[in-house]
């Protein structure tokens, strides 16, 4: 009678990670805005289901006082902001996703082995599901036939789901005896981020890559040298941007045109206008979510209307004043700092490294600063790389357990 309970419920269950993994990749292709949902209802999930949530305990201090300081920080540039109305409305939207970005990755430290095997399970699972789709959606596109959309389909944000998810999956599935599965798995993911002719996810994506080998070979020194490099790197954009980074000086590069297109230009031209409005107002800065507001249709070199800076740390800086700029550049350090601090063995540092990188890049050179689906795929993406963690200091205890117990030869 046992048996039999046992089997339902593992059907039971196979069912629920098959339709929340369906969900899943459909929302990476037709509407990535649902993840602004997901993000609440798997922090909640977990909060509740874990024995232990009456004795929550408040882990992760670092991340809990930026969190606190960056929504202290945004919540007085309201006072000072272009448009007050738009301003509140993206307070309120940062601090729910932030607050549950928290509460859902306390409640992963804390999870059992059984919930990495679900999602490892869920993991495949996607892959599989997100493959089939873009694949499917791609033809669509090619043929100019909207079945699902009234438009077509744009993949670009498809890349963003592949490139946070791709690195750590084809671990998994590495660290699970799958080596043949990992390595078709990591060129196939290579090809379908190829496929979203979304070229910030390409160069990423080749660039987190050398990456992951590069920290796989020496996972300390890449370590550091990414936490002080980025942070000063960073810390400096605006005056790179606005007097060192010219975009008519880059255009006249040789080889320029080889391997960047016109929209990189584009950028270029939107981060030094930027630059510029944060030397306007370096202190207090022009307030939340007022980026859209300064700047007119075609000020930019007759660019149509631009609504954010196009990258994080510059959006930072313009809108929340100098200390945002410094906060966010510390942030950053600090994903590095933590990986050469808690992470131990070169693949899990490897996998972190190159995710961070990803992330990274799309963060300063495509999304906006607030742009909800993209700070809760970035918090999903945390978690999934902690139970990863997890499963591979289960793994490596088990196997010191193992050679403990082995018998030693006469």
């Amino acid at each position: 009678m046992e048996f039999f309970i046992l089997i339902k419920r593992e059907s039971y269950e196979n069912i629920g990670i098959l339709l929340f993994s369906l969900v899943f990749a459909i929302a990476s292709v037709y509407s990535t805005k649902f993840f602004s949902i997901l993000l609440p209802f798997l922090a909640c999930t977990l909060f509740i289901t874990q024995k232990d949530w009456q004795n929550f305990k408040f882990d992760l201090p670092f991340l809990a006082i930026f969190f606190v300081l960056f929504l202290s920080l945004s919540g007085l540039s309201i006072l000072t902001a272009v448009n007050k109305n738009a301003a509140l409305q993206s307070f309120y939207s940062l601090s729910v996703t932030l607050v549950f970005s928290y509460i859902f990755l306390v409640s992963i430290l804390n999870v059992k082995s059984a919930v990495i095997l679900r999602a490892y399970k869920a993991l495949i699972m996607i892959g599989l599901l997100l493959a089939v789709l873009h694949i499917f959606q791609s033809i669509m596109d090619k043929f100019q036939f909207n079945l699902f959309t009234r438009h077509i389909c744009v993949l670009k944000s498809t890349g963003s789901v592949l490139g946070l998810f791709g690195f750590v999956t084809c671990a998994f599935m590495w660290t699970k005896d799958r080596k043949v599965m990992a390595l078709f798995s990591f060129i196939l993911l290579g090809l379908l981020i190829k496929l979203t002719a979304c070229q910030t996810a390409i160069y990423a994506f080749i660039l987190a890559s050398a990456f992951f080998g590069i920290s796989y070979l020496a996972p300390f020194w890449t370590t550091r040298i990414s936490m002080v490099t980025s942070f000063a790197i960073l810390l400096i954009s605006p005056i790179l941007h606005a007097y060192i980074i010219r975009p008519m000086e880059i255009i006249n590069v040789s080889y320029y045109s080889w391997f960047l297109n016109n929209t990189f230009f584009e950028r270029l031209l939107i981060w030094e206008y930027f630059s510029h409005k944060f030397f306007e107002k370096p202190f207090l800065g022009w307030g939340l979510n007022s980026s859209r507001y300064l700047v007119d249709e075609g000020a930019i070199s007759g660019l149509p209307k631009v609504m954010h800076p196009h990258k994080s740390v510059l959006q930072a800086y313009v809108e929340l004043g100098l200390f945002g700029g410094v906060l966010f550049s510390f942030f950053v350090a600090f994903l590095f700092w933590a990986v050469e601090k808690y992470v131990k063995d070169r693949l899990s540092v490897a996998v972190c490294n190159a995710t961070i990188l990803f992330g990274l890049v799309l963060a300063d050179m495509t999304h906006n600063l607030y742009r909800n689906y993209y700070l809760s795929l970035c918090a999903i993406t945390a978690g999934i790389l902690i139970l990863f963690i997890k499963d591979r200091e289960g793994l490596q205890h088990v196997a010191i357990d193992r050679l403990k117990q082995a018998p030693v030869p006469a």
